[in-house]
């Protein structure tokens, strides 16, 4: 129905040279959002998962018959002692792409954020539904 992303898998040597190097996540907090989606028979139903963030950090859009999904946020830690300040800053994002399948109808999408998870649907158009038809009794 929609292309899927496939995930590489690096051996962990290699992933963590990388989190070296870039400075990746040394608190092990972070994950993947999941995606589900559903074909009902009036629209496609997708759940994201994207715990810790609110409708404000998300954007959503099609663009070339693409759904795009990205998040961003970015958080900031200040310490301070008697000689001594310490601040981190915190900086994460998230994008996903979706091809839209040929029923897909771009002109009816909505989109809502609760409690972490965000819900979209994708409207089909009339002509993907099935049409109805009568059944010769004998």
């Amino acid at each position: 129905i929609f292309n899927r992303n496939f995930n590489i898998s690096l051996p962990a040597a290699v992933e963590n040279f990388f989190d070296n190097l870039f400075g990746g996540n040394k608190d092990g907090n972070t994950t993947l959002p999941s995606v589900n989606i559903t074909d009902e028979e009036a629209a496609f139903d997708l759940q994201v998962a994207l715990p810790g963030l609110s409708k404000e950090d998300i954007k959503l859009e099609i663009n070339n018959n693409l759904l795009i999904i990205s998040a961003r946020k970015e958080n900031s830690k200040e310490e301070k002692g008697t000689n001594w300040l310490r601040r981190e800053f915190i900086h994460s994002s998230y994008y996903r792409a979706f091809t839209l399948p040929p029923e897909a109808d771009s002109e009816k999408v909505a989109a809502q954020m609760e409690n972490g998870l965000l819900t979209i649907r994708v409207g089909k158009k009339h002509s993907a539904l099935p049409a109805g038809r009568t059944i010769k009794v004998q």
